[in-house]
This record gives structure tokens, sequence and C-alpha cells, in this order.
């Protein structure tokens, strides 16, 4: 089935929310189900590649070091996570029902038949996960992490920071309100502000999922300059209580002096320092000369003859 033919036969309401599930089913809760039965059913290899090691193990200790009365085991997490991404759907759903069916305005999200450009499709994703990054930060900090106590403060501490030891399916635990502001609104407004396609809201999401899940996994192996950054900081900042580490990429909490160990320019140099950039930019350097003086010494031996 064509894009346009399925934009066609289903109403554009249920392409975006079958489409929002699905994606949600696909990169978070099956691979989350899974993390989940491989750190039950064999420990003793996943303790090996926890960050922190067997207290890190979901089923055996919870994910936590808080006492037992305080402690959500870990099918409550699983719950509640399930919970607030079905919130965030209905949420998204309700949004476009308003506009759409009471006040007969426009979608907030552009659906048409006529799929964008890739460039497009690319130009406006990177928009939306750079406003992503500038509202996770400054309301987690802020508005999760204030100075002066709140009702969103307190709810954040006592579900999302009852879990000291993070697993995938950490990344959507907490109280509804908090995760509204913190998961749910950093990735749809920044699309509806763009007015975006359909189609590249799904790519950021898939982008964002596929994150939250391997990042939050607590998981040492995770792969990439990326990903591997994002993980160690979500460890730290959970580690912490939330004394730092407020937003995926790193920027921000370097720019405001907020980041906890290594931030995402200490990743870079890593990066750098693991594929050999200096040495091979000298050595890119050295043979370019070598190529310069050759074709110089020909052109003077072409001359003579």
């Amino acid at each position: 089935m064509t894009w346009s033919t399925l934009v066609l036969s289903q109403s554009p309401l249920r392409v975006e929310v079958v489409g929002t599930l699905g994606i949600r089913l696909l990169f978070y809760i099956i691979p989350s189900i899974l993390f989940l039965l491989f750190d039950t059913i064999i420990p003793s290899l996943s303790v090996g590649i926890k960050r922190q090691g067997g207290r890190a193990l979901p089923t055996r200790t919870g994910g936590l070091r808080v006492s037992r009365s305080k402690t959500p085991q870990w099918h409550s997490v699983v719950g509640i996570s399930l919970f607030n991404i079905l919130l965030g759907v209905g949420i998204q759903a309700g949004i476009e029902t308003l506009l759409t069916k009471v006040l007969h305005v426009r979608s907030a999200l552009k659906v048409t038949t006529a799929l964008p450009m890739p460039w497009s499709i690319a130009k406006d994703a990177l928009k939306c996960l750079l406003m992503r990054e500038v509202l996770q930060y400054y309301s987690h900090r802020h508005i999760l992490h204030a100075r002066t106590p709140n009702f969103l403060s307190r709810r954040h501490k006592t579900y999302f920071h009852s879990l000291k030891s993070p697993y995938s399916f950490c990344a959507h635990y907490d109280h509804p309100a908090s995760y509204v502001l913190f998961r749910f609104l950093p990735v749809y407004l920044p699309s509806v502000i763009l007015r975006a396609h359909l189609l590249t809201y799904l790519v950021v999401l898939s982008i964002v999922t596929l994150e939250e899940t391997l990042t939050a996994s607590g998981y040492s192996t995770i792969p990439g300059i990326i990903l591997g950054g994002i993980a160690r900081r979500q460890d730290l900042h959970s580690e912490s209580s939330g004394a730092g580490n407020y937003a995926p990429w790193g920027i921000l909490d370097w720019i405001h002096g907020t980041s906890i160990g290594q931030g995402f320019e200490g990743d870079v140099a890593d990066e750098a320092e693991k594929h050999q950039v200096k040495q091979r930019g000298k050595k890119a350097v050295t043979n370019g000369k070598e190529g310069v003086r050759s074709w110089g010494a020909k052109r003077k031996s072409a001359k003579k003859t």
C-alpha cells in the first residue's frame, strides 16, 4: 500500500494515531520487553554489560537503592510507562479532534497525499530535535529540578528519581504530569509549531523513541558517539538524583556548566582519538605534500626533455 492510498482510504486522525502507536510498539515496547527478558533469564551475562552491575537488574533489585517500602516493583514501572505512552497518544488524538472536528480548523500536523522531499524531512527533523533539546533542558532543570520544590518537581522525584539504576522501561516512567512536560511536549510541540508533515513527525518520533530505549537501558555497550554519550549522561543523572545532565545531547549542559562527568566535548574527543583523527589527518597532509612534490618533479623533468 502506498502512502497516498493509505491517506485516501483512512482518516488522517487514524493514520496519525496508528502510526504513533506503531512506532512506540516497534522501537520502545518490544525492545524494552526483550531487554527485560534478557536481564531476567540470563542475569549472569546481563550483569557484565550493565553500567551499574548487579543492582541494575530490574527483576531482582528493581534497579533501586531506596528502602523497600518506597521501591516500585518492575511490573509497576512497566505499567506506568505503558500508561504514559497511551496518555501521550490520547492527548495527541484529542488535540487533533478538537482542532478538526470542534473548531473546524486545519490539523496540528500536515497530512497530505504528497510526500515531502527527503531534504525537507531531514531539515525539519533536525529543527525538531534541536527544539526538543532546548525544551527538555529548561523544563527539566528549572521546573522538574527547581530550587524551590513545586508539584511537578516533587512528583518527578517521587517517581522517576526513585530509580537509581535505569532500564529501558524507566524512560517513560514518571508521574503523568511530569511525563507530559518532559517527554511528550518536547517531541510533539516542535512539529506542531513548524506544522511539519506527519511523516516528518513519525521520523522524529522514531529517532527519539529508539534513543530513549537504548540510552535508558543501563547497558555500557551502546555503540556510537551520540548514543553512548547520552546513555552515560542519563545514568549519571539518575545516580545523582538529578544534580545535572538535564538534556540528552549535553550541549546546553556544557554551556550552562551543569554537566556531570564527561560532557559532550569529551565524547567528541574520545571518538576522535578512537578513530585516530589526528594521526590520519597528519598522514593525509604528509601524503598530500609528497604528492605535490612528486608532481612538481615530474613537471620539471618534462620541461628538460
